[in-house]
């Protein structure tokens, strides 16, 4: 009987433990059915005004959109939901920033047109200091944000790899900061002169322009696999 009850005990350990992989396996095709939930959502607070609300809900629509490869027709009109809340509050290079996505759908570029003289009538900068934004994908961006400080910038880099699941285990991430002054449009951040970054040895080389900053590269900065600061980020504040 002891026998018995011991085999009767294992079985129902080894259930136990089958239902609890069974609950931590991400259920794909559930969630990829949240993507037309997170949009009907987001237009109920949209429709109220609630423009911060409805941009975060259709930042979802963006992601599983993304995520389940929906058709491309489909991902657009999420990129052009988010837009349209950055529209209505007056924030027309960000919304530029998203329609940017999609340039060759129809909705993108009208809705473009209709924000292009509020764009052209935006002031110029006058310095560097700003928000530049580059797409990592799944509704999320790279980030540098440029802040005078007396005669210099701080320049803040945070960056992210949305990999094949980070939707379910989160991206990998990377970030620097430096201080440092701006000379012709261009700076540099040296990891070796970063107390913080353990003695790496890469330089970001950063080269702004009116609406946007590049970056580039040299070595390996530590940061998150496939982590990169490179390439554009165009200006959004």
């Amino acid at each position: 009987m002891k026998v018995v009850l011991n085999l009767l005990l294992l079985a129902g350990w080894l259930v136990s433990l089958q239902a609890v992989a069974k609950i931590d396996e991400p259920d794909i095709n559930g969630d990829c059915l949240k993507a037309g939930i997170y949009a009907s959502a987001g237009k109920v607070a949209y429709q109220q005004g609630q423009f911060d609300k409805a941009r975060e809900v259709f930042r979802d629509q963006v992601a599983w959109s993304e995520f389940c490869h929906k058709p491309q027709d489909t991902i657009a009109t999420a990129y052009n939901n988010i837009a349209l809340t950055y529209i209505r509050q007056g924030q027309y290079r960000k919304a530029r920033a998203w329609l940017a996505l999609a340039p060759d759908d129809k909705k993108s570029a009208y809705n473009l047109s209709q924000i292009q003289a509020k764009l052209d009538a935006l002031p110029a900068a006058v310095s560097v200091a700003g928000l530049y934004w580059q797409y990592a994908g799944y509704g999320n961006w790279n980030v540098v944000e440029v802040k005078a400080e007396e005669a210099q910038f701080r320049i803040d880099f945070s960056g992210m790899y949305m990999g094949l699941m980070s939707l379910y285990y989160g991206p990998n991430t990377g970030e620097f900061s430096v201080v440092t002054t701006v000379k012709e449009g261009k700076a540099e951040y040296n990891q070796a002169d970063d107390q913080n970054a353990g003695g790496g040895q890469c330089v970001v080389n950063m080269d702004f322009a009116a609406e946007q900053v590049n970056l580039h590269t040299l070595g390996d900065c530590g940061f998150g696999m496939n982590v990169q600061a490179e390439g554009p980020f165009v200006r959004v504040l």
